[in-house]
C-alpha cells in the first residue's frame, strides 16, 4: 500500500520554487505540491489542515519575509512531529553555526544548500518512500 503525503514548498523566490518543482516531477516524488511564499503562510495552512492522518514533506527556505524559517520552526514545533513530517531545510547559508543549530533540531530530517541538484532530490525521494511508502 501506498501511503499519500502533501509537498510543502516553502520559499520565496519563484525560480528556485520552479526549478524545485521541476526536480521533484523528474525524480518522481509523488505528492500534492502546495506553494507558499513564508513561513506565516504554510503555518495558517497547516493550522488549518494538519492532520495526523496526512503524511507531510516540507521543503523549508530559511530566509523569507514575514516569517523565516526559523520562525516557522518554533511555530511548527507545537503542531507537528517527526512521526508523519519530514522537514528537509533549504539553506544558503554555509554558517557554521546555523547548521549546528539544525542538526539539533528534533523535527529537522537533513538540510540541503542551494541550489538543490538531481542528485539531492533522489536522496530525498529514498528517504520520503522509507518512511511514508512502507
Amino acid at each position: 500500500m501506498s501511503m499519500n503525503y502533501q509537498l510543502l514548498l516553502i520559499e520565496d523566490d519563484p525560480i528556485f520554487t520552479f526549478l524545485l518543482e521541476k526536480g521533484i516531477k523528474s525524480v518522481e516524488l509523488k505528492g500534492e505540491i502546495s506553494n507558499f511564499l513564508n513561513g506565516l503562510t504554510a503555518i495558517d495552512h497547516l493550522k488549518n489542515e494538519f492532520s495526523r492522518e496526512n503524511n507531510y514533506v516540507i521543503f523549508l527556505d530559511l530566509n523569507m519575509p514575514v516569517m523565516n524559517g526559523w520562525e516557522f520552526m518554533d511555530e511548527f514545533e507545537k503542531l507537528g512531529n517527526t512521526d508523519n513530517c519530514l522537514l528537509f531545510v533549504l539553506t544558503s547559508s554555509a554558517y557554521q553555526q546555523d547548521l549546528d543549530k539544525l542538526k539539533s533540531m528534533p523535527l529537522v530530517t537533513d538540510f540541503i544548500t542551494k541550489p538543490i541538484t538531481e542528485y539531492n532530490l533522489k536522496g530525498i525521494k529514498e528517504v520520503v518512500e522509507k518512511k511514508f511508502e512502507k
